[in-house]
């Protein structure tokens, strides 16, 4: 019974070790199952750590992107806004200005828009129509235009409209304004056209002419009095000197008769007393003479035409041939132009120009006269150049003076009207006539005369 209890007792405590065996193995079992599970945990919280981790990088990282693209935005708008303020401030400063000038215009200033209204106004424009800027804005333009013009300055105005240009002052002569009193005032007007998007506005510059059309009214009296004078005093000279001559002739002819003894002997106290007075008369008839021809520069003119100049210069050495002959000169015409002139007046100019040469000839060398061409673009201009005595250049401009005279009498006879006339042909034909001069060294005379004039 011990020997089987005893088996059996062994038995128990080999199951027992079994079973202890069993559950160390389940424990063991049970523990690496929680541990590899834990390893997972472990690495699933490791990845999702590091995911994290990743994350909040970025975060940070677009954080500070962010960040800086805000501050970025922040300058640029602030720039912008400092540039907007600026712009801001440079218009209000630029549209004072502009208003400070608008109103200190010297003109009256008007802005008109596609309706004909005025917008603005300054004071010089108020005083020209005798009212305020504030009666002008918003008014018609039409209203400050005379009633039976309206109606066509309202046509005008919607033409300018389509085909806006700008118009200079005075553009348009004899235009008039209605002021706020009704009454009328001459004005010239300048357009400005200015380009908006909704249609061109036009700044018109207005200036009250009545103060010289005052003037012209009184430079036009005094040119019809002048032209009558003139007229009057021409008619004079003919009318005393065509009559005055005879007289004179008569002098002459019987002064002379008396010195050639025909009525009576005279004694030498006579012949030299009839003598000076057939002298003077003889003088007194050239100054005569020269003095209707003076005159008759404008009041017996003839039409300008085209004349070549080398071919008159060949009738006028003609006349003057014998003076040339004593003189032994030299005369030079180079190539002259075509110009439309006066061929008798022009042809007296040469006359008188070569005549005044080979008069005041230097006596030491002989005379040299050269006429030539030295013409430009805009004038045509004739030289008569001589080597004769000269002048001072401080008297270049009395020897075209009535009745002027460098030399005296006996050294040089003549009325001192010859230079006269030549400057008033020149002048007729719209040019100019002066004086180059060295003394004891030559003389040039300049023609100019205007080519293309009208």
């Amino acid at each position: 019974m011990e020997s089987s209890h005893g088996v059996g007792i062994g038995v128990f405590m080999w199951v027992g070790y079994f079973l202890l065996l069993i559950l160390l193995l389940w424990m063991m079992r049970d523990r690496k199952a929680k541990a590899a599970e834990l390893a997972i945990s472990q690495q699933r919280w490791q990845a999702e750590y590091d995911q994290r981790q990743r994350l909040e990088e970025e975060l940070s990282t677009l954080s500070e992107t962010l960040e800086q693209e805000v501050d970025l935005r922040t300058q640029q708008l602030k720039d912008v806004k400092d540039r907007l303020e600026c712009e801001v401030q440079a218009t209000e400063r630029a549209k004072t200005r502009m208003t400070s000038i608008f109103e200190s215009a010297p003109n009256g200033m008007l802005v008109v828009d596609k309706t004909g209204k005025i917008t603005q106004a300054n004071s010089m424009v108020a005083s020209i129509f005798r009212c305020t800027p504030q009666d002008l804005v918003g008014k018609s333009v039409e209203q400050l235009v005379p009633q039976e013009l309206r109606a066509q300055h309202h046509h005008d105005r919607d033409a300018f409209q389509q085909h806006p240009s700008k118009r200079m002052m005075g553009a348009r002569r004899d235009l008039y304004g209605v002021r706020f009193d009704d009454t009328r005032v001459p004005l010239e007007v300048g357009l400005h056209p200015v380009d908006l998007d909704d249609g061109a506005e036009i700044v018109a510059a207005v200036v009250d002419i009545s103060e010289r059309k005052s003037y012209e009214q009184r430079i036009q009296e005094r040119n019809k009095a002048l032209e009558a004078s003139n007229r009057e005093l021409q008619e004079f000279a003919f009318i005393a000197s065509h009559d005055l001559r005879e007289p004179l002739r008569k002098i002459i002819s019987f002064s002379k008769l008396l010195q050639e003894g025909g009525y009576g002997h005279l004694n030498q106290e006579g012949q030299e007393f009839s003598g000076y007075i057939v002298n003077a008369a003889e003088r007194m008839r050239d100054l005569l003479s020269d003095l209707l021809a003076y005159s008759r520069v404008t009041s017996k003119a003839n039409p300008l035409k085209d004349t070549r100049l080398n071919d008159l210069l060949e009738d006028v050495l003609e006349d003057l041939q014998l003076a040339v002959e004593e003189c032994d000169a030299d005369i030079n015409v180079g190539e002259l132009p075509t110009v439309a002139v006066d061929k008798v007046q022009i042809r007296q100019l040469f006359q008188n120009l070569i005549g005044n040469a080979l008069k005041y000839h230097h006596n030491d060398r002989r005379p040299v006269i050269n006429v030539f061409d030295q013409s430009d673009e805009s004038v045509f201009r004739i030289i008569v150049k001589d080597n004769g005595i000269g002048f001072a250049q401080e008297y270049a401009e009395q020897i075209f003076e009535v009745f002027r005279r460098l030399h005296d009498m006996r050294t040089f006879p003549g009325t001192g009207m010859g230079l006269a006339i030549c400057r008033k042909i020149v002048q007729r034909h719209g040019g100019q006539l002066y004086a180059k001069s060295v003394e004891n060294e030559g003389t040039e005379m300049v023609i100019e005369f205007v080519k293309n004039r009208e």
